[in-house]
């Protein structure tokens, strides 16, 4: 399934970005903080409306400036995984991961939570809250959640940011594993 877009915009931080992704393709956007990567991420997730362009995923066309369309972010299918990992406090890694499985059944939840966690090497670790993990422990619950979700698109921001080099490697060879 292939991921397109022109992201076009003046202000708050001035873009235009092509982006065109095939399926099972790894996309890396680099640039110096404050070059607006985040943004186009959030753009591509719907969180965020530019002014101009369009982003398209395989043939649903998610958000077209000229044409008025803009889905909202619950029917594009998109796992993100925030830079800061935006995982509720208040809540377990059980609990986090589960939010993204509100298209089953209540009773089909806490299973499937705690498959996705172990998927990301954290059994054991379902009744814990963020505020008891490692970064690292946090980020695999993040990416957990955003996995749950069986994604068409999965979107990382600066993914490996807060973690040491032996934990990065870590990270993404687990991120390899769980992509295939």
């Amino acid at each position: 399934m292939r991921l397109s877009a022109r992201i076009e915009q003046s202000a708050p931080i001035p873009l235009a970005a092509d982006l065109d992704c095939e399926s099972g393709e790894l996309l890396a956007l680099v640039g110096p903080s404050g070059s607006g990567k985040s943004t186009i991420l959030r753009c591509l997730a719907g969180l965020h409306r530019p002014a101009g362009g369009h982003v398209r995923c395989g043939e649903e066309t998610w958000f077209d400036a000229t044409r008025g369309i803009d889905l909202p972010p619950q029917r594009r299918r998109v796992g993100f995984v925030f830079q800061h990992y935006a995982l509720f406090p208040h809540l377990t890694a059980l609990a986090n991961v589960m939010l993204a499985l509100t298209d089953l059944p209540a009773d089909q939840r806490a299973a499937r939570a705690r498959d996705w966690l172990a998927r990301a090497n954290l059994e054991g670790f379902d009744h814990r809250r963020p505020g008891e993990l490692s970064g690292g422990q946090q980020q695999r619950v993040a990416l957990a959640r955003a996995l749950a979700r069986e994604p068409r698109v999965l979107l990382l921001d600066e993914p490996f940011s807060a973690v040491d080099r032996v934990t990065r490697r870590k990270l993404l060879n687990q991120l390899i594993d769980l992509r295939r």
